[in-house]
């Protein structure tokens, strides 16, 4: 029998929010899936038992580290804190509900070492279609992804999909810029490390049949509209 490749190069990080009841399978699967990766999890807040489910998973599973914020600060600021403590020098972003399965991480990160990308982007608008996903929440990722194409001539087509995959050095360099750490906080990330020269490219990837998705709010789209906004001023005078 064939022994499983080992992942100890890689970090994985998860940031998780009321995910109690979950987080213990989850890091089972992910585990299941990479075997030997460091895998952070980072409870941003949580107001129920996310953090001691995940912290008892410690003493099961090899190479697992919790983190937690005091208060809900925003997946921006849970990423940038799991990645504080990653070590490994090829970085994984998956949000902690596993809407996007952890088993199809092994393949893409075969295509992302084949490729000889810096950062590889999971894009999951074919796995929208169907009735999978409410139709408001498709027309405004098509609508976003169009018009951040246009604004910042991206070489992907999403740029929020909960699942990406970084060289360290890119992440070394582009974090210390980052100023928005809300909805549009992956939009900013790809941009800054697109301007810094960096080479991107993008994967379909597989959307868990009946994967969540957050109602949409005003604030939340004035937010997005707010911050794509700022990211635009900063880049035309980065190009100016």
């Amino acid at each position: 029998m064939t022994a499983p490749p080992s992942f100890d190069s890689v970090s994985v990080v998860l940031p998780a929010y009321r995910l109690g009841e979950h987080i213990a399978a989850n890091l089972v699967e992910v585990a299941a899936a990479l075997p030997g990766a460091q895998i952070v999890v980072v409870d941003d807040g949580s107001d129920d038992n996310t953090y001691e489910q995940a912290q008892q998973s410690t003493t099961r599973l090899p190479r697992v580290s919790v983190i937690r914020h005091d208060q809900n600060r925003g997946k921006g600021a849970a990423l940038q804190t799991g990645t504080a403590a990653a070590e490994e020098s090829i970085v994984v972003f998956l949000d902690a509900d596993l809407d996007l399965p952890p088993a199809q991480l092994p393949g893409l990160l075969e295509v992302f070492g084949e490729r000889g990308a810096d950062v590889l982007v999971g894009t999951k608008q074919t796995q929208m279609s169907g009735g999978r996903y409410p139709w408001k929440r498709r027309a405004l990722s098509l609508v976003f992804s169009f018009v951040t194409r246009i604004l910042f001539r991206l070489p992907v087509d999403e740029t929020q999909t909960g699942l990406k995959i970084f060289r360290r050095s890119v992440l070394d360099e582009v974090f210390t810029d980052l100023r928005i750490f809300g909805y549009a906080f992956d939009l900013e990330l790809l941009v800054r490390a697109h301007r810094a020269g960096f080479r991107l490219t993008q994967v379909p990837v597989d959307l868990r049949v009946g994967a969540s998705s957050a109602p949409l709010r005003l604030s939340t789209l004035w937010e997005m509209g707010r911050d794509t906004v700022r990211i635009l001023l900063w880049s035309v005078h980065r190009r100016g």
